[in-house]
């Protein structure tokens, strides 16, 4: 348990770095580095779901990079569809940060692969902060 003090100040640094993360996901997609934009998007819903989490358990956040696992522990209703989209963008961050996978990684992210995937990423996370307004 973390005191409440401290815990708006932990929720506060994700939140922040989340929405670094998107806008650097955007700008690095506008530089053409099409698999670092994909993992930075990756990192982007990371950081919130890890802000929720710290919201919801009082705790600070784990050390995992799993998606569907932190958007549990923040108690965020997913629907199938978007547990399916959560679990595709989780390999992003796996391909995007093991050298054995980036290679591969890097060859199958093109342009327009990763300008739709970014597309849905950002759509995404502008769900996740109209739905934290909600709670």
């Amino acid at each position: 348990m973390i005191e409440q003090k401290q815990k708006n100040k932990v929720i506060k640094y994700w939140l922040n770095g989340a929405k670094k993360s998107i806008n650097l996901a955007n700008d690095v997609l506008a530089g053409k580095y099409y698999d670092h934009a994909l993992f930075c998007g990756h990192l982007a819903l990371e950081k919130f779901f890890k802000a929720k989490a710290v919201e919801t358990t009082n705790n600070h956040a784990p050390h995992s990079h799993d998606l569907l696992y932190l958007a549990g522990l923040a108690k965020i209703d997913l629907d199938i569809e978007q547990q399916q989209f959560l679990a595709e963008v989780n390999g992003f961050n796996i391909e995007g940060r093991y050298p054995e996978e980036k290679l591969a990684f890097h060859k199958k992210v093109t342009k327009n692969f990763a300008v739709e995937w970014l597309k849905k990423i950002n759509r995404f996370y502008l769900w996740l902060l109209k739905q934290k307004g909600k709670n």
